[in-house]
């Protein structure tokens, strides 16, 4: 049985780190706010959740959708997935309910509004009310986080049980008690089990208790082993998955470099997961935004430099408490620990496996904010809010959401007869499982070649599957003599099919056009042939 630690000493939580809320403050006023930032949150994450599947959801939607529980389970353990089985279990459940993009992605939804008021639940037992009221608002307004509430994959999941875990920590080293020690090792275990990346923070928040609460050392100790005993049944997976060619591949098409780890960071912090041309920094939040969230942070950092000035640094500091080290390490900790991993042959430093430090950068953040004192502090929140509130406007534009598959096979799915056929040329989104974005939303059978891509239908992609030429592609589709539909990515694939289509013997003409936005745009061309005028 774990033993009780006994209570930690009150600290008085600085001023200066937090600003927390004045003495006048009324609880219902800030949870009329709280409420007011979750339903924001819960709006424009609502907005997102309909568009087309893309990605590794791809994987997601193919595994969960077409098997049972047993099988699911055995296929995420035995093969090509890298990634621990518990939101495909949710996934699966919710699925039951309806196969659709939307009920796949349910799990990610409730984390990601659920992260909005724990996330303060945490400013306020580590940084302050104010600052966790503060990186609330930032957590419902940040581009990245909107992204991954809506993404049919384990990363806002993982988020909230390693936030959960911490939460129960404090309370425990607080309070004591099994009860509380108990719900730190299942929350460990279960983000744990949700995703890898969680490692790297519940190592950071378990050697923060050990060195700055020496009296619940033992007790912590107990209830990892606990959640480390939860998790034995899954090691063999977990070992299979570090010999995966994926996690080569991935480091391949993205080594760590100065640039890539620039990137990952930026796009975590303020922009958008995905580095595509028309998806920077520049484009989403766009300059103003980075230029209010730039100014906020230079009054910020201007006023806390005056003050330390004027009292001296360690006269200044000397009021934090060992919370507030916790929101520190974690913050810059993460990013840090992902970086080191690198050697062992894995790039971990992407903005994606960045997500399980997103509360602790919000909180940073905050506190930063504040420190500037009761009246620059909320000028420097307000400018900061703002910058992000502009991110989380542009998400709801069409030209920074998934590419529109849906669409795509709305047009197909109207025109497209049993004598025409389909080239599915979106080669630049291939994942592990066997659908396409298009697969995933055809509603009724085609006749579909794939360019750039493999043909496999009935497993996992694999490496040296083969590959048709583009000419084979191209007289396929066009064998019964029908129109021929191109689906592909706009880009530099845009003007290949009409030098393909021109070569054709007795000649196309393309019929339509049409490009459908996104992050990255789609372009539908239809093809009939000469003869059918």
């Amino acid at each position: 049985m774990v033993s009780s630690a006994p209570h930690a000493t009150p600290v008085a939580e600085p001023a200066r780190a937090s600003a927390d809320t004045p003495p006048r403050a009324r609880p219902w006023a800030t949870a009329l706010v709280l409420v007011a930032v979750t339903a924001v949150g819960a709006a424009v994450r609502l907005d997102a959740l309909g568009q087309s599947l893309f990605g590794d959801e791809l994987s997601t939607y193919w595994i969960v959708t077409t098997r049972d529980l047993g099988d699911t389970l055995a296929f995420i353990s035995d093969r090509i997935e890298i990634t621990p089985p518990l939101y495909f279990v949710a996934a699966w459940v919710a699925a039951q309910i309806d196969p659709s993009p939307e009920l796949v992605r349910t799990p990610s939804l409730l984390a990601g509004v659920a992260a909005i008021p724990l996330v303060y639940v945490l400013g306020r037992r580590t940084t302050g009310r104010s600052a966790g009221l503060v990186a609330a608002a930032l957590t419902a307004l940040a581009p990245f986080m909107i992204f991954y509430s809506t993404e049919a994959r384990a990363y806002q999941l993982m988020a909230v049980l390693v936030v959960l875990s911490t939460l129960a920590l404090l309370t425990a080293v607080e309070r004591g008690g099994t009860r509380w020690w108990g719900a730190y090792a299942a929350c460990a275990s279960l983000a744990a089990y949700a995703h890898y990346t969680s490692a790297f923070a519940l190592a950071i928040q378990l050697a923060w208790v050990v060195s700055a609460h020496p009296a619940a050392r033992r007790p912590a100790l107990l209830a990892t082993a606990a959640a480390v005993v939860a998790y034995l049944p899954w090691v063999p997976s977990l070992l299979d998955d570090l010999d995966m060619p994926d996690s080569r591949i991935m480091s391949d098409l993205s080594p760590v470099t100065p640039h890539t780890v620039r990137l990952a960071v930026e796009h975590w912090s303020v922009g958008y997961p995905y580095v595509q041309p028309g998806s920077e920094l520049r484009d989403l939040p766009g300059i103003p935004g980075l230029a209010l969230q730039a100014l906020g942070l230079l009054v910020a950092i201007a006023a806390v430099a005056a003050a330390a000035a004027r009292r001296g640094v360690r006269a200044w500091a000397g009021g934090a408490d060992r919370r507030l080290l916790l929101v520190i390490v974690m913050a810059i900790g993460i990013p840090l620990a992902e970086l080191l991993c690198t050697p062992l042959g894995t790039n971990m430093l992407t903005a994606r496996n960045l997500a399980v430090a997103w509360p602790w950068f919000a909180l940073l953040l905050a506190t930063l904010l504040l420190a500037a004192g009761p009246r620059l502090g909320v000028v420097a929140a307000g400018l900061v809010i703002a910058g992000f509130a502009i991110g989380a406007v542009k998400m709801t534009q069409d030209r920074f959401q998934r590419p529109d598959f849906a669409a795509a096979a709305a047009i197909i799915g109207r025109a497209a007869g049993p004598q025409d056929g389909v080239i599915d040329g979106a080669v630049a989104f291939i994942t592990p499982g066997p659908l396409t974005g298009l697969d995933a939303t055809l509603e009724r059978p085609h006749r579909v070649i794939r360019a750039g891509a493999s043909q496999r239908r009935d497993g996992n992609f694999r490496v040296g599957d083969p590959i048709l030429p583009a000419d084979e592609v191209v007289r396929r589709a066009a064998a019964r003599g029908g129109k021929v539909f191109v689906v592909f990515p706009q880009g530099p694939l845009a003007g290949v099919w009409d030098g393909l289509f021109a070569e054709l013997p007795g000649g196309f003409r393309r019929e339509s056009s049409r490009t459908l936005p996104g992050f990255i745009p789609l372009g539908v061309q239809v093809y009939a042939p000469e003869s059918a005028r």
